[in-house]
């Protein structure tokens, strides 16, 4: 396998799985696909180490592949041969053999199944997975849906109990239980941070770009959603419904605080003639990862960094230049930047791209190092 491909923005080949939701038909738009109609297959796997958990298919399914002309080859295959390159040797001791921030993205005309994903300390002690699921949804477009609100749900309100969830879950009372939870309308450009345990989904008619932990439990407590059944398996990931419910985080949120705790604020950091660069979630938010978002309008080049970083391209599209090869970044498709990779340019006009930045807790270093 050439060496040079863990120093090189990787791009990847097109990754589309099947969900309990419905849509499609605005992504394949917005990345410049073939026209399609809205089904189960809606949702795009943009730079995945691990893949996804899908029923009946086996694990290291969906994982990330390269592009034709970068060899075709598996993500999790180069992260074998060179995970020092890739991932950097601080990450790689941290969460070894695979990327700490990985991008998928989803479109959809109806609301997703309610759910939460493990923390580390969950995912440890009943998957034997290093890592838990913190997420963020960056809101890339939206579309109407007759007599539908554009938004999301997260969080618990403040009436809730663990014996209240319970016991409408037993019930299957899903109206009650979205009622249980915090509704908040959301628009493009617009990114919620939904740490791991917090109840959530996302609402009809978003186009969401998702950066996320290094884990793809998901913990579901609806059995009949958008047509389709779901198994206790794929329910609970393979625990009783009792160990399930105990994944969520059952502390509760004012309206206010709800709004503090998910929906981030983009910061400045620079600004010149040829890009802008903001800050959308930082440490201070999130000890899982960080996503900064790049208005580019010209050229900038970014510095070598001893991590890994995923880009995605959300609004227009991005040529991306090292080492003396070209490659282009289109709209809505993402690259994985090595650590090993030298300066790295990139220039576009009116092309925003959305950056994932590994994070290190205090708890992975004390774990791993």
């Amino acid at each position: 396998m050439d060496k040079k491909l863990a120093s090189l923005p990787l791009l990847f080949e097109d990754d589309r799985i099947t969900r309990f939701y419905i849509g499609g038909k605005l992504m394949n738009r917005w990345r410049r696909m073939e026209e399609a109609e809205d089904s189960h297959q809606c949702e795009e796997l943009l730079v995945t180490s691990i893949g996804a958990i899908v029923k009946g298919e086996k694990e290291g399914y969906a994982v990330s592949r390269t592009v034709a002309s970068q060899g075709s080859v598996l993500l999790s295959r180069l992260l074998e041969e060179y995970p020092e390159e890739i991932l950097g040797e601080e990450f790689h001791r941290y969460n070894p053999g695979q990327l700490s921030v990985l991008a998928r993205a989803g479109d959809t005309t109806v609301r997703l199944v309610m759910q939460c994903h493990p923390d580390r300390e969950d995912a440890r002690r009943y998957f034997g997975m290093p890592m838990g699921k913190t997420e963020a949804w960056y809101i890339a477009g939206t579309r109407e849906i007759p007599g539908e609100e554009t938004c999301v749900y997260a969080g618990f309100k403040e009436h809730v109990t663990k014996a209240l969830w319970r016991e409408l879950f037993e019930r299957q009372d899903t109206k009650a239980m979205l009622e249980c939870l915090h509704r908040l309308p959301v628009k493009k450009g617009q990114t919620i941070l939904i740490p791991a345990g917090m109840p959530h989904c996302v609402g009809p008619g978003c186009l969401f770009l998702e950066f996320h932990e290094c884990n793809d439990v998901t913990i579901r407590v609806e059995k009949e959603i958008n047509g389709m059944t779901v198994s206790e398996t794929e329910m609970f990931n393979g625990l009783k419904a009792g160990d399930g419910m105990e994944l969520f985080d059952y502390r509760t949120y004012s309206e206010e605080a709800i709004r503090k705790r998910v929906l981030m604020q983009e910061r400045k950091i620079q600004k010149n003639e040829e890009y802008e660069w903001y800050r959308v979630i930082g440490p201070q938010e999130n000890d899982s990862f960080g996503i900064d978002l790049l208005k580019l309008h010209g050229v900038c080049r970014l510095q070598k960094a001893s991590y890994h970083r995923v880009l995605v391209a959300v609004e227009g599209d991005a040529l991306l230049r090292s080492a003396g090869e070209e490659y282009r970044l289109v709209r809505g498709h993402g690259a994985l930047v090595p650590a090993a990779c030298e300066d790295l340019e990139l220039s576009g006009e009116g092309c925003d791209i959305a950056v994932g930045i590994p994070f290190m807790s205090e708890q992975g270093k004390e774990r791993k190092v």
